[in-house]
């Protein structure tokens, strides 16, 4: 399914689990092509990806960048390097828990602001840590799309939960993302997002004003984690309890780099 002139979004799976689409793997055609992540390491989906690519991908493929190490969106990069010849491209962050988690050795290491090019069009590696501290976007000046990864979602908002995920370090990554000219933010779950500039505006607000959220409920006295989450989710579905609770962790945690919250004996107060 073609998102916008030369990047496809390669559908296989179709399922969602509490309104969280399945991975999205992208290819992009230049002069070469280009993969972006690669969806589950199973039989059917990467048989699946492969006939897409086959079909719609006539030129080489060359490369396959991950944008994370989580199993979603690299597990598929061994078996289809395999059958293309194309480079598997990894953040130099992401190096050991590939190899040590999923067996995973990649040809290139990126850094931050590293161009991989595909005839036509230029692939820039962004670091953004937070989900996790590998976590990348990957950026077409020409068309001034970003292929978002974990970091920005179609739908919902994204887990940033210890110890991988870092509050501090995702909305600085946002922040970051903002200095880019954005038309079109290509998330690695859910739609394609196109007031890209508005999107992560919102996602930043939000977190902003969950933090307050927080500090607003510290205020009262000191707490649990259970008791702040029933305080600032009153309403919420069971099933997504310990999420929350991982969300609100998170925020703490910052709080309390931050020194504006302590932490002591399973309950927070305000410093």
């Amino acid at each position: 399914m073609e998102v916008a002139p030369g990047i496809h979004s390669i559908p296989v799976d179709t399922w969602t689990f509490m309104g969280l689409y399945a991975p999205n793997v992208y290819l992009v055609l230049g002069e070469k092509a280009a993969l972006i992540d690669s969806g589950y390491d199973d039989i059917e989906t990467v048989g699946k990806r492969l006939e897409y690519i086959k079909e719609f991908a006539p030129q080489k493929l060359e490369y396959i960048l991950v944008t994370h190490p989580h199993p979603d969106h690299i597990g598929g990069c061994r078996s289809i390097r395999k059958s293309t010849g194309a480079k598997i491209v990894l953040h130099s962050s992401a190096v050991a828990r590939a190899r040590n988690k999923y067996r995973v050795v990649p040809d290139i290491l990126a850094e931050d602001g590293d161009i991989l090019d595909i005839g036509g069009l230029s692939l820039e590696i962004i670091h953004t840590p937070g989900h996790s501290p590998a976590s990348v976007c990957v950026y077409i000046r020409e068309s001034k799309t970003l292929f978002s990864g974990d970091h920005i979602l179609g739908i919902g908002t994204t887990v940033v939960d210890a110890p991988e995920g870092d509050m501090t370090q995702y909305i600085d990554s946002l922040k970051k993302l903002l200095s880019y000219d954005i038309r079109l933010i290509c998330p690695g779950h859910g739609p394609p997002i196109k007031e890209a500039k508005r999107k992560i505006q919102e996602l930043i607000a939000h977190r902003q004003e969950r933090e307050l959220q927080v500090l607003a409920c510290l205020r009262q006295g000191r707490k649990n984690l259970a008791r702040l989450v029933a305080e600032i989710y009153p309403e919420l579905d069971y099933r997504l309890l310990e999420l929350a609770q991982r969300q609100v962790l998170a925020h703490l945690r910052k709080l309390v780099r931050e020194k504006k919250v302590i932490a002591s004996g399973g309950e927070y107060a305000l410093k």
